[in-house]
């Protein structure tokens, strides 16, 4: 299977420099949602470049403008317009102005499930990466906890812990489960750990 086409987000010179400032805007910034191809960034350009646009028409012009002989004053056209790219940007806006990650602090439960994981050989693996990435965020949780004080961490060991627990079971960097390769070498005579042999003991006595 090919790997994916990366994708070009350099702003195409069709663009008016209105739009290409909106572009480099977004782009900068880093917030797409990951299924955004360039052609649905220059419609979202497009549509914030037309709008603007028509605001500073209004504002240049006023609410109300004389519409001829017969018709008097009336309401500005380009408000209509305004309203309704305002309509189309914000069901658009989502795509391009995703929330922020909120960065994770360090600490001991994050700090060691991070070395288990590359001790293990999983960072790299793509197939683990969506449990690799629940333990680190249960783990970051279980630290934020702590920081919190007593109750914060009572009310993870209902949920926070056990989910944790289990997502380290997963990738097998818990006492809860023996690696493979530990538990190859027990069957093959090789010498282990002492925690590792009080692992591998737990789990023949449950079977």
């Amino acid at each position: 299977m090919p790997a994916p086409k990366k994708l070009d987000w350099t702003p195409p010179d069709r663009l008016s420099d209105e739009e290409r400032d909106v572009w480099v805007d977004v782009v900068d910034r880093g917030r797409m949602h990951p299924t955004v191809v360039p052609e649905m960034l220059e419609t979202y350009c497009s549509l914030v470049a037309r709008s603007r646009a028509a605001a500073e028409k209004v504002a240049g012009e006023g609410l109300v403008v004389d519409g001829g002989d017969k018709r008097g004053a009336v309401v500005h056209p380009a408000l209509a317009a305004e309203r309704e790219l305002a309509e189309q940007i914000r069901k658009w806006a989502p795509l391009f102005n995703r929330p922020a990650a909120m960065k994770r602090k360090s600490g001991p439960m994050y700090d060691a499930t991070r070395r288990s994981i590359t001790a293990a050989q999983l960072d790299a693996k793509p197939e683990f990466e969506g449990i690799r990435e629940a333990a680190m965020t249960y783990a970051w949780l279980i630290d934020e906890a702590q920081r919190e004080g007593l109750e914060a961490l009572q009310k993870a060991t209902y949920n926070l812990i056990p989910s944790y627990v289990k997502a380290c079971a997963e990738l097998q960097i818990t006492p809860a489960s023996v690696p493979a390769q530990v538990a190859g070498k027990v069957r093959n005579g090789g010498k282990v750990g002492k925690f590792q042999q009080s692992a591998q003991q737990r789990r023949l006595e449950a079977v």
